[in-house]
């Protein structure tokens, strides 16, 4: 599964400079490469598997271009139409509203003013248009970014009455985020918002990317393993419980790439004991990948995805490799992802590496207790509110503390082929230390592949 990941990665990285050709031709030449190297004389079947495995990465292909070149729906014009407001987030001056209309799909609305409530049921009358056409120039891609999201162009919407409330996820999100808003002390509850519901805080966030640790409130395998773990705490191994309450999780935060293919991750980790095979985290992580591209192509150029793609893999890895090296994981994941995150966001900051040694325990720690806490207080248990000036203070020594680190060294890394040749070579590494490579095989893949993903760069 690693094999068909790299492939239709590889084939998606270079479809905009050679089209079609990338996966009739870059995704087998890819995988079996890949397969080739790990080729051993004693193990059989290995090549009725190579054929399945290309065979299965050509059908993947196949699915992955019809999608990517499958046309967004004409413009319409919607009369008395109805619809759901799935959620409002700022964008520019104004607010962007989700609109779910019913038997026409999913479409985004510029507002002036936040004048339309997460979860209300409305009725209006609309004009669809397209996204702009992709420059594909390293310019923002309004096309890609929504499509990845499952819209289907932007809407002009007049007209709008309301319509009397019937339950909705959207409207169960918006209730809850109101409820913490009004019972939780201010910094709690835009941690709990971020944990719970997938909502991050402009201002909150701002710091956390001064800080480096901006992963911490996009909620990926490190806020669903937490729940993972505290409900097989108290339920045991009851599989289908535990898959309930995973994807029940997944589905109230908004169900973000990052989380969607932590969920994967762990539901085939879950099947794999229930059928008594060993759980392969590598493995777990690729099928996630291949299942998600597979449905929604366009999350490949989902930053979100692919940094939580790239992580997992490190991670993963790095645990069923040598578990004494969780004191590196810090340096290791900062090298492995320097490309992607440099590329994007221009700089990196070199606190993150200091904060992030310990930061994931603290909010853990953290996340669990408020999330107790909050829960007491919502359901009006006596002296609660006491409780949540504690959790409250958890979450004020934290960034006071991140704030001392991040100016104690105020230093940002530009993107540079050094270090990104370094994460790059790092990654790979790590996984054919995984797979027992020899050194030899090792040196090689490295040079190799880093080699490849330097003419990739320069192609795109």
């Amino acid at each position: 599964m690693l094999g068909v990941l790299a492939s239709l990665i590889s084939a998606l990285a270079l479809y905009d400079k050679f089209g079609v050709y990338t996966f009739v031709i870059v995704t087998p030449l890819v995988y079996s490469g890949l397969m080739l190297c790990s080729y051993e004389r004693k193990l059989k079947y290995q090549w009725q598997v190579f054929i399945i495995g290309l065979i299965f990465s050509l059908l993947c292909s196949c699915r992955i271009y019809h999608e990517v070149l499958r046309p967004l729906r004409e413009p319409v014009t919607l009369t008395n139409a109805y619809g759901t407001v799935e959620s409002i987030r700022t964008w520019g001056r104004g607010y962007a509203a989700v609109i779910d209309a019913d038997d026409f799909g999913c479409y985004v609305s510029w507002r002036k003013f936040a004048d339309m409530m997460p979860g209300s049921r409305i009725k209006f009358n609309g004009v669809t248009r397209k996204f702009k056409e992709a420059k594909h120039d390293g310019s923002f891609d309004e096309e890609r970014y929504f499509r990845a999201r499952n819209i289907s162009g932007w809407i002009n919407i007049s007209g709008i009455e309301d319509l009397p409330e019937r339950f909705s996820l959207p409207l169960m999100r918006y209730r809850l985020s109101s409820a913490l808003t009004i019972y939780m002390p201010d910094r709690t509850a835009k941690y709990l918002k971020a944990a719970w519901l997938g909502e991050r805080d402009s201002e909150l966030n701002k710091k956390h990317v001064k800080w480096g640790t901006s992963h911490l409130l996009a909620v990926s395998g490190f806020h669903v393993g937490i729940v993972i773990l505290i409900a097989g705490y108290f339920f045991g191994r009851n599989t289908i419980l535990l898959s309930v309450i995973l994807w029940a999780y997944i589905l109230l935060t908004g169900a973000a790439p990052s989380a969607l293919r932590a969920g994967l991750m762990l539901q085939t980790g879950l099947f794999a004991r229930v059928l008594k095979r060993p759980v392969m985290g590598v493995n777990s992580v690729c099928v996630a990948g291949v299942m998600l591209l597979l449905w929604r192509p366009f999350l490949f150029w989902d930053i979100g995805f692919r940094l939580s793609l790239l992580c997992a893999l490190t991670l993963t890895a790095m645990f069923d490799v040598r578990k004494s090296l969780w004191f590196a994981i810090s340096t290791i994941a900062f090298l492995v992802t320097f490309p992607q995150i440099a590329m994007t966001f221009k700089t990196v900051p070199l606190a993150g590496i200091i904060l992030n040694l310990f930061a994931p325990f603290y909010f853990a720690f953290a996340f669990t207790i408020s999330s107790v806490c909050a829960f007491l207080r919502l359901m009006n248990f006596p002296l609660s509110e006491y409780l949540m000036l504690s959790c409250e203070g958890i979450f004020v020594i934290f960034e006071r503390l991140a704030e001392s680190i991040a100016n104690a060294f105020p230093y940002l890394m530009h993107w540079n082929f050094l270090t990104a040749w370094t994460g790059t070579g790092t990654l790979i590494l790590i996984l054919c230390r995984y797979f027992n490579f020899s050194w030899v095989k090792t040196l090689m893949l490295m040079t190799g592949i880093t080699l490849f993903a330097f003419m990739i760069f320069i192609m795109i």
